[in-house]
C-alpha cells in the first residue's frame, strides 16, 4: 500500500464542510490502495466542532498533530472575547455591532498576516512533516486549502524531501469570499499575489471543485496539470428513514447563512405566500446566522413560519435533512462565484430531496442540479421566479408528487475518492 501525507488544518473534533472532504477521502482511500497519514493542529481554531466525526477515521489512517502559533488568541484578549469562544467564519465580512478595537484588530488580520491567520503554524508542520515523510517513506504529499497556509507548508515540504505534490484547492486563494468584500492594502495584496503565484507553480497537480475554479487556477500557473475532483456524499451517512408526509411542507438548511446567503428572493416569494393565506409551510434551520437574515424575517414579519435551531452535529443534521420535503441551497451572491460548489450541494445530493436552489444560473452548481435532475435554480433578483418556484414545490407536495430522478450516484464519496486515488497513481509514476 502507498502512503499520502495528508496535510490539513480542520481535522476532527472541528466541524464544517471543509473537514467533511478531507475526512471522507481518508476514510476511502484505503480501499484504493493508499495509507494516509494525517497531519494537523492539536486545537484548530474552528466555527464549529462536531465529536461525531471521528468515527469516520479509518483505522489504517495515522494521526499527528503539532501545535501552531495562533494569532485568534490574541485577537480574543484584545476584543475582550473568552478563550473559549469560537470564531465564526464571517469574522472579517460581518459589520454590525464591530467596535472599535475589533476594527482594528480585523485590519490587522487582513493586512499583517499573510496569506491568512494559520501562517503561524508552518514552522510547527514542516518540522514535523519532514520527520514523517524520512520516517514512514511517503510516497506523496496532498494538501487542502483554505487555509493557503497549508499550501505554503505542501511547497516547503516538497523542496525539503523532493517529494511529488498534489494541492487541493476548495476554494480560490486570493478571490476567496472573505477577501471580496475586504479592504487590504495594495502592499498586502501585491505580497499575497507573489506568494500565490510562487506556491502555485511549485505544485506537481492541482486539484479543485469545480471547473470554473480550475480554469482560474490554470490562468495564474498555466501549464500545470489540473484535476475536478468535486465534494460528494456519504452514503452511509444517510440512515433509513420510513417515509411520511410532514403535517406542514418542510424546507431544511443547515450551516451558516452569511449576509451574502440570505435568500431574499425566497422571502419575497413566502411573503405572498402570507397574503394568500397558506400557513402550512415551514422553514427548519439549524446553524449560524447572519444578522440581515434575522432582520428580512422581521421586517416581513415571517417568524411564525421558522424554526431556527444552533448548530447541530452532522448526524442530526443529516436527520433534518431527511424528514424535510424540500432543501435550500443558496451559493453566495459575491463576483467570480460560478465555480462555487459547497460540500452542502453534494450532501443535499445524498438526501434525494428537491433542491430549491438561488445563485448564478451559468454555474457550475445548476448544471451539476440539471445533470442529476435533483433541483432549480433561480437568480438572485428573480422574486417572481422564486414565487413561482416555491409554489410549483408546494403543489407538488400537496399532490404526493416528486418530478424529479435524483441521478446523483457519480457524486458519492467513495466514487469520488476512487478519482483522487487515480490522480495520485498518475503523478508518482
Amino acid at each position: 500500500m502507498k502512503k499520502v501525507l495528508i496535510v490539513t488544518y480542520y481535522w476532527p473534533p472541528a466541524g464544517g464542510p471543509g473537514v467533511q472532504r478531507i475526512l471522507k477521502f481518508t476514510k476511502y482511500l484505503p480501499e484504493f490502495g493508499w495509507q494516509p497519514f494525517v497531519l494537523t493542529v492539536n486545537n484548530p481554531d474552528a466555527p464549529v466542532y462536531d465529536e461525531s466525526l471521528a468515527g469516520d477515521i479509518p483505522r489504517e489512517a495515522k494521526i499527528f498533530k503539532t501545535k501552531s502559533a495562533e494569532p485568534f488568541a490574541l485577537y480574543k484578549k484584545f476584543t475582550g472575547k473568552k478563550p473559549t469562544d469560537t470564531i465564526p467564519n464571517d469574522v472579517l465580512i460581518n459589520k454590525e455591532n464591530v467596535t472599535l478595537r475589533e476594527k482594528f484588530a480585523r485590519f490587522v488580520r487582513a493586512n499583517f498576516f499573510i496569506p491568512d491567520a494559520k501562517i503561524g503554524w508552518v514552522p510547527f508542520a514542516v518540522n514535523k512533516g519532514k520527520e514523517i515523510i524520512e520516517k514512514e517513506g511517503i510516497n506523496l504529499i496532498f494538501t487542502s486549502s483554505p487555509p493557503a497556509t497549508v499550501a505554503i507548508i505542501g511547497r516547503r515540504l516538497a523542496c525539503a524531501t523532493k517529494a511529488k505534490w498534489v494541492a487541493d484547492f476548495r476554494d480560490p486563494w486570493l478571490e476567496i469570499v472573505y477577501y471580496q468584500n475586504l479592504k487590504r492594502s495594495k502592499i498586502s495584496v501585491a505580497i499575497d499575489y507573489r506568494l500565490e503565484k510562487k506556491t502555485l507553480a511549485s505544485t506537481d497537480a492541482m486539484v479543485t471543485i469545480s471547473r470554473d475554479i480550475a480554469l482560474l487556477l490554470e490562468k495564474k500557473a498555466p501549464g500545470k496539470k489540473y484535476f475536478v475532483i468535486p465534494n460528494g456524499y456519504d452514503e452511509t451517512d444517510f440512515v433509513k428513514i420510513e417515509s411520511q408526509k410532514n403535517e406542514k411542507f418542510t424546507i431544511a438548511y443547515t450551516g451558516s447563512i452569511s449576509k451574502d446567503r440570505v435568500p431574499y428572493p425566497l422571502f419575497a416569494a413566502l411573503s405572498r405566500f402570507k397574503e394568500e393565506g397558506i400557513t402550512d409551510i415551514r422553514f427548519s434551520f439549524a446553524g449560524r446566522f447572519a444578522s440581515e437574515f434575522h432582520e428580512e424575517i422581521e421586517k416581513r414579519e415571517l417568524e411564525k413560519y421558522f424554526e431556527l435551531m444552533r448548530f447541530v452535529p452532522h448526524n442530526e443534521s443529516t436527520k433534518i435533512l431527511l424528514h424535510s420535503d424540500c432543501l435550500l441551497l443558496v451559493i453566495d451572491d459575491v463576483p467570480n462565484n460560478k465555480g462555487f460548489l459547497t460540500g452542502k450541494m453534494f450532501e443535499y445530493l445524498g438526501c434525494k430531496k428537491p433542491i430549491y436552489a438561488i445563485g448564478p444560473i451559468d454555474g457550475d452548481a445548476n448544471k451539476i442540479l440539471k445533470e442529476t435532475d435533483s433541483g432549480k435554480m433561480i437568480d438572485y433578483q428573480d422574486e417572481e421566479g422564486a414565487y413561482r418556484l416555491l409554489k410549483e414545490y408546494y403543489s407538488n407536495w400537496k399532490q404526493g408528487k416528486n418530478p424529479f430522478q435524483f441521478k446523483s450516484e457519480k457524486y458519492s464519496r467513495k466514487q469520488i475518492t476512487k478519482k483522487l486515488a487515480e490522480v495520485f497513481e498518475e503523478i508518482v509514476k
